[in-house]
């Protein structure tokens, strides 16, 4: 997937990003870390195992993220599946997490669960209200 650099730059450079989840058409939003990995096109995410979002999650696996830069005007929504990670896959993902955001009460324990996010299709929208749709064929208007 051609992602933009602006784009880009959102994943890179933001700490906080919405998600959301829904089950048997309950939407559930969550205010959440997150690490991008960019030669994956991935995105770690974690979150304790008893939650409402991990819960979700495992019942549809479909999932977005909504990321905004106050400083450039540029939001993007970001579509795709997520996925529990476990074993030593589990502890590689851990560690880029925690070495990106430093909250262990958030990355950190038995009870937290690694999630990671495969994007597949990506919104943009700018402060002139341009939006934009990307997917794997490439950009629509």
């Amino acid at each position: 997937m051609d992602i933009s650099k602006e784009v880009k730059n959102l994943l890179k450079n933001e700490k906080l990003c919405t998600l959301a989840t829904c089950v048997e058409n309950n939407p559930y939003v969550s205010l959440m870390n997150f690490t991008y990995v960019e030669e994956e096109n991935k995105v770690i995410l974690s979150t304790r195992r008893d939650s409402k979002k991990y819960d979700n999650i495992i019942k549809n696996k479909k999932i977005s993220l909504l990321l905004f830069s106050s400083t450039s005007g540029l939001s993007a929504t970001y579509l795709g599946k997520a996925t529990r990670i476990d074993g030593e896959e589990e502890k590689r993902y851990r560690d880029m997490h925690m070495q990106k955001n430093k909250m262990p009460q958030f990355i950190l324990g038995d009870d937290i669960g690694v999630v990671v996010f495969t994007i597949e299709q990506i919104i943009v929208s700018d402060k002139q209200d341009q939006v934009t749709y990307i997917n794997e064929e490439g950009i629509k208007k």
